[in-house]
């Protein structure tokens, strides 16, 4: 079995409607891809994003969901580069509990 050297795959499948991180920080991550496997749309949000012209920590909830990016159920995925791809970053689901999301992220 061939190994993928500089890519890691997460797998998530507990994902509900509050917030909860789903993969820390990397600064040798060049790449990340989230991809919804699911039948509930996902919300994936960084952990920093900037309000009024401030580095703040973002706190997201199905009432806010600036700052975030919705995967569409059932096969949508989403890529984000560096540099905002190397931060933590969390998810939430617009509905249910125990939903799924695979993270593949790409380093250096």
């Amino acid at each position: 079995m061939a190994t993928l050297a500089n890519s890691t795959i997460t797998a998530v499948n507990n994902i509900g409607t509050s917030p909860g991180q789903v993969i820390g920080a990397n600064g040798s991550r060049t790449q990340i891809t989230f991809h919804n496997p699911g039948a509930v749309d996902i919300i994936v949000f960084p952990t920093q994003v900037l309000i009024n012209g401030a580095n703040s920590t973002l706190t997201p909830s199905l009432g806010a969901l600036g700052g975030g990016f919705r995967i569409f159920a059932n096969g949508g995925d989403r890529t984000i580069k560096a540099p905002a791809a190397c931060q933590a970053w969390q998810a939430l689901a617009a509905s249910g509990s125990g939903n799924p999301l695979t993270i593949m992220e790409q380093t250096q």
